[in-house]
């Protein structure tokens, strides 16, 4: 095994918002990518376990997948959160995996109302894509994975979408500046429908993010449960480390906010 060169994690990336800056939503006008890494072993032997076990335990099966949107609107599979006994429980022990889990979160912020605004500007989710395997790089370096082989899996958009994805990536990589980033991570595009605990776990922790930003006083136990979750430097700075906001005219310090709220999402 040791001639592949693996290293010891795997990084997971979705996003929450979308990329159009033709029509900026103004109730979420911000695209929020989070870049999730999880150390190889806990990931097999408790993430993914926990995961199962939570969607036998509501769903009689391992088929439904976590996506936030269809949680916090209560579809599909996710009706039976209708019922406020069944919604109660199933927010605790979403709530406990998400807590108990160990992970890292890396997360890039494009509010879209500023960055609309330049001359030319790139896709939002290829200059997210860039702030966030920046920071995932010097993470990895910093956890000795230096010229190792590291996964790192987006979430599917549709072949053609894929396909520019991955010219850009290797475009950015290639292009970079930074000492050892070109070949450090192997690109991969993987399905929704795969039912990866890894993306939904990335899916599931980006929207928090944004609505931290767009509304900061308001009542967040998700962005709370998070914060020890994200990466930051040696003297606990998050703001650049692990979330890039962008852009950013104002000299606002997007530091951690407190509040108290009954679940997850």
């Amino acid at each position: 095994m040791g001639e592949h060169n693996f290293g010891d994690y795997i990084v997971f990336v979705d996003e929450s918002g979308d990329q159009s800056l033709k029509s900026v939503n103004a109730n979420y006008p911000v695209f929020v990518l989070s870049f999730c890494i999880f150390e190889k072993t806990h990931y097999y032997t408790h993430v993914v376990p926990e995961i199962l076990r939570f969607k036998f335990d509501f769903f009689g099966s391992d088929i439904p997948i976590l996506h936030e949107r269809e949680i916090r609107k209560r579809e599909g599979d996710f009706n039976i959160l209708m019922r406020d006994d069944i919604r109660s429980e199933f927010f605790d022990r979403l709530n406990q995996i998400m807590v108990e889990s160990e992970y890292t979160v890396v997360s890039s912020l494009i509010d879209k109302r500023k960055y609309s605004h330049f001359n030319a500007p790139d896709n939002p989710y290829s200059i997210g894509t860039q702030f966030g395997v920046e920071r995932v790089f010097y993470e990895m370096q910093e956890r000795g994975q230096r010229g190792r082989r590291i996964p790192i899996v987006f979430e599917s958009r549709g072949g053609n979408e894929d396909r520019t994805l991955e010219r850009e990536f290797e475009k950015m990589v290639n292009q970079s500046g930074i000492d050892g980033l070109k070949g450090m991570f192997d690109f991969h595009c993987v399905s929704k429908k795969a039912n990866l605990p890894g993306l939904q776990l990335a899916d599931l922790v980006a929207r928090p993010i944004g609505v931290h930003y767009l509304h900061p006083e308001q009542r967040n136990r998700a962005w709370e449960m998070l914060l020890p979750k994200m990466r930051t430097s040696r003297d606990g700075k998050l703001a650049g480390y692990g979330l890039k906001i962008y852009p950013l005219f104002d000299p606002i310090e997007f530091g951690p906010k407190i509040h108290d709220a009954p679940a997850y999402l």
